[in-house]
């Protein structure tokens, strides 16, 4: 059972690690500039708000997730071949909305098969999870040789690839068991129900805020590395050291979760956000980079592990696929979306010094976490 999780994690974030570090590329490529790419972008990510929870009401309802994966998968790949046809920005825009509802589906929907059959088959999340950090970094340096070698163009055909990938993985997924009728009846709306507890949504937000911290690395990232005059495989380089320290993590989140509660993984998160924040901000210089990027294993591999081992602990197994989407909706999602907007304005103006105001989500992240710990000391909602 972990052999075919760790084959999807591989598949889905094959095209994770293509899309991630070059799809900006990509679109500057097809003429677009700053604001059109963070706008493209975090469109993109907001149908992770409003598709996912409605998506995961089916699933939890009904128990038939990989059915609704091996959907999405297919749709991927048709979506993301249309790219290749579209013209002009609002044709792209369009096509974008269709490709992010189809492939933002894929990555809850998936971690929740995995957390809960973890419980239910023995094995360790973290070890299954870190194929697909691992397929990251292969990826992201491929992925940056291939784009030095062919140009910009190849990166779309290399994402519609791993999207066949990810497809053909989805029939080795487990099907969940039918939903007993009791539970179904008693919580209709599970989204609606997890969003009316205080302790879920102080969590909600302090993931949300750590997570989104990422987003002027997400999208400026490669685009402001290369303007520094770094090469593409050195920036696909960069970006495999970060998941190499993520990759680590996750090979012993067993040991981690048993010593460091989620809530004590957030506050590491964050301060670790503070410190990588202030060095992008100050220096594009490559030994300095290569220096500093292993504390992506923290700013978001301690948050992931934190809010995965949060959600197995505190939520109901017919309620965990909403939880689970709420998760991705929010805290890769809408705050994220809206901070990818952001990020031209605030890149277009001070350039590298847009990294300044991702310091202050990460510490605003700490101080819920704060929240939260105090919230879990008192009586459960």
């Amino acid at each position: 059972m972990a052999t075919r999780f760790s084959f999807y994690y591989a598949a889905i974030f094959l095209a994770v690690g293509i899309h991630l570090p070059f799809w900006p590329a990509w679109l500057a490529f097809r003429g677009l500039d700053a604001a059109e790419i963070s706008l493209i972008l975090s469109v993109g990510v907001w149908i992770r708000a409003f598709a996912n929870p409605f998506i995961a009401h089916f699933a939890d309802r009904s128990g038939a997730h990989r059915m609704i994966i091996m959907i999405s998968a297919g749709g991927g790949v048709i979506t993301y071949a249309l790219f290749g046809i579209a013209d002009g920005f609002w044709m792209l825009f369009v096509v974008n909305i269709m490709a992010s509802a189809m492939f933002m589906a894929l990555i809850p929907l998936g971690e929740n098969l995995a957390s809960r059959a973890s419980v239910e088959h023995g094995f360790d999340y973290g070890r299954v999870r870190l194929w697909g950090s691992i397929t990251f970094i292969l990826a992201a340096y491929a992925g940056g040789w291939m784009v030095e070698k062919t140009g910009d163009a190849a990166i779309l055909w290399m994402i519609v690839a791993a999207m066949i990938a990810a497809f053909i993985a989805g029939f080795g997924l487990p099907k969940r068991p039918a939903r007993d009728p009791a539970s179904v009846q008693r919580v209709r709306f599970p989204a609606l129900a997890l969003m009316r507890q205080k302790k879920f949504l102080v969590f909600i937000a302090a993931v949300s805020l750590l997570q989104s911290s990422h987003a002027v690395l997400y999208v400026f990232g490669t685009i402001h590395w290369r303007a520094a005059g770094i090469s593409d495989d050195v920036i696909g380089a960069l970006w495999a050291e970060g998941v190499i320290a993520e990759i680590i993590l996750f090979a012993f989140s067993g040991a981690v979760v048993v010593r460091l509660s989620p809530i004590r993984l957030m506050w590491i998160a964050a301060v670790a956000g503070i410190v990588r924040w202030a060095v992008l901000a100050g220096t594009a210089d490559v030994t300095t980079l290569f220096a500093t990027q292993w504390l992506h294993g923290l700013t978001f591999g301690a948050a992931h592990l934190a809010a995965m081992h949060h959600m197995l602990r505190t939520v109901p197994e017919h309620m965990s696929a909403s939880a689970q989407s709420l998760y991705s909706g929010f805290a890769i999602g809408l705050v994220m979306g809206l901070m990818m907007m952001v990020t031209g304005w605030l890149y277009e103006g001070y350039s590298g010094g847009a990294f300044y105001a991702m310091i202050a989500l990460s510490a605003a992240g700490g101080a819920a976490a704060v929240w939260l710990a105090r919230l879990e000391d008192r009586k459960p909602d």
